[in-house]
């Protein structure tokens, strides 16, 4: 497989894990998973989404509910500070 096959293929196990944990949430564009995947490594995405989506059922409950782009802004920041060395512990 090429690279860009490879990154298709990822984009769209990268969504399908984002509905699967996130179904009530507007998902990003195939852009945004094609992006992810190119820059990022499985691992980074996987527990960028995951964390996303424990943060998003945290705040359910506040005023302010997140979005979808937030949600998407902070799975992007888990996965930068991940690919940077700055391990943090999303619970």
């Amino acid at each position: 497989m090429t690279v860009i096959e490879n990154q298709t293929t990822a984009a769209h196990q990268y969504a399908e894990l984002w509905r699967t944990l996130m179904p009530e949430i507007e998902q990003p564009g195939h852009d945004q998973f094609m992006i992810w995947a190119g820059c990022y490594t499985e691992k980074q995405v996987t527990r960028g989404i995951n964390g996303a989506a424990r943060k998003l059922r945290a705040m359910r409950n506040i005023s302010q509910a997140m979005n979808g782009d937030d949600v998407a802004r902070y799975a992007a920041s888990i996965m930068r500070n991940e690919a940077m060395g700055i391990r943090r512990f999303y619970r």
